[in-house]
């Protein structure tokens, strides 16, 4: 086994020409400017975390019984939990809107030997689809469709 490495083993041999200088927060850090969309991103994921403890939740109650899964369901029609779905289902929203606006720079200029279509075009695409699934998915839940 090797021993502990020297404190200064990772140093250059003689100094640079210039100071690095020390990291500092942009003025506008965390919200303003364009700070603000990356940081209400990232917010996004602290809200998919808690809707995943949700989640949990329910499937918990769900295993232990009739009571139970009528018991959560009926404090998830408390206004709270109502509240915290319309933010959720937003956050959702704005980060599938984030997807779309990002996804037709991402493509490479040619896909063999065709070229992409345009990016309106992809973007109706992406939508169309987005919405499709979403109301199937609605119609599903609701019980339109079994």
């Amino acid at each position: 086994m090797a021993g502990a490495a020297h404190p200064d083993a990772m140093q250059p041999s003689r100094p640079g020409r210039t100071r690095t200088a020390r990291p500092q927060r942009p003025p506008q850090f965390p919200f303003r400017g364009r700070y603000a969309a990356y940081t209400l991103f990232d917010i996004t994921g602290v809200l998919y975390l808690l809707v995943g403890f949700v989640a949990l939740r329910v499937v918990w109650a769900l295993g232990n019984g009739a009571a139970a899964w009528h018991e959560v369901q009926r404090e998830l029609t408390h206004p709270s939990y109502v509240a915290f779905h319309v933010i959720a289902l937003i956050s959702v929203v704005f980060v599938g809107v984030r997807f779309f606006r990002l996804f037709p720079k991402a493509q490479p200029p040619r896909i063999g030997p065709v070229k992409p279509p345009p990016q309106p075009v992809i973007l109706g695409f992406l939508y169309a689809v987005w919405i499709g699934v979403a109301g199937l998915m609605t119609a599903i839940l609701a019980g339109g469709i079994s």
